[in-house]
């Protein structure tokens, strides 16, 4: 019969074995991609994985990859820069952020968003969850408005406690801003102002103060910051130029006309 100390001793030489033993390849790679290849992308995704970030999006790009035809040396730049701003986006966020987030957080920055704007979803209250808004503003980027000025709106609302309701609202407005004619930043700006000031009402309110009024909307409910039916936040006329707050001043009155002999 064995002694105790020789079965100790195979028992942890297993686990050695096994902790430097990589994991085998993902199947779905397996007929998709060359073996350096394969072997390049999992060694990647075997590090993301000790690092706690969620591997699937790598996957996903290997995959995407092979799909279009790209060489293996794409694939793999590909694969490599994902896994770095995963990693970004995770330590930005904090280790208890989901999976959902990191993955959004990661867009953004390959979006070009400051991974500062990241660090400061880090102020949240416990609980609050912003993947959603994360997405919102992935989307809105990708419409047109420039990254550095969607997410300091986006984490402001974050910050003010924003429903995904109302971020889900805020995509539409910009999305119907911008199909109206207004610049992206312009309607970004102005649909997230409005917000903030609509949440901080209503926390007032609550609050037991006086709140102020929200805008009303083209189509009869109240909703924030509506440019359409707002000429002192975007000029006189809808798409002016003249965005500092005030509109043109009125023509001064005429005098009434004489009588022709």
């Amino acid at each position: 019969m064995p002694s105790l100390s020789r079965l100790a001793f195979v028992f942890t030489g297993a686990l050695a074995l096994n902790a430097f033993t990589p994991q085998a390849s993902d199947p779905r790679l397996t007929n998709r991609l060359d073996r350096e290849t394969r072997d390049a992308v999992d060694a990647i995704i075997e590090s993301a994985r000790k690092s706690g970030v969620p591997t699937e999006p790598l996957v996903d790009r290997a995959l995407e990859g092979a799909s279009k035809r790209a060489t293996g040396s794409q694939i793999v730049s590909v694969v490599r820069g994902w896994a770095d701003d995963l990693r970004k986006a995770r330590q930005a966020l904090g280790p208890g952020s989901p999976d959902a987030e990191v993955v959004a957080g990661a867009h953004a920055l390959r979006n070009g968003v400051n991974v500062r704007q990241l660090e400061r979803l880090r102020a949240t209250r416990n609980g609050v969850r912003y993947a959603m808004a994360l997405d919102v503003m992935n989307y809105l980027v990708n419409r047109g408005v420039p990254a550095d000025t969607i997410s300091p709106v986006i984490v402001n609302l974050v910050l003010a406690s924003a429903s995904e309701d109302q971020f889900a609202r805020l995509r539409q407005d910009v999305e119907r801003d911008i199909s109206g004619g207004m610049s992206a930043a312009t309607a970004a700006s102005l649909r997230g102002q409005g917000l903030e000031r609509q949440i901080a009402d209503a926390t007032t309110a609550a609050n037991g103060g006086a709140p102020g009024s929200a805008l009303p909307s083209v189509r009869g409910s109240t909703r924030a910051g509506d440019p359409a039916l707002n000429p002192t936040a975007v000029g006189a006329v809808q798409g002016s130029n003249n965005v500092s707050g005030a509109g043109e001043a009125p023509a001064a009155p005429r005098g009434k006309p004489k009588k022709r002999p």
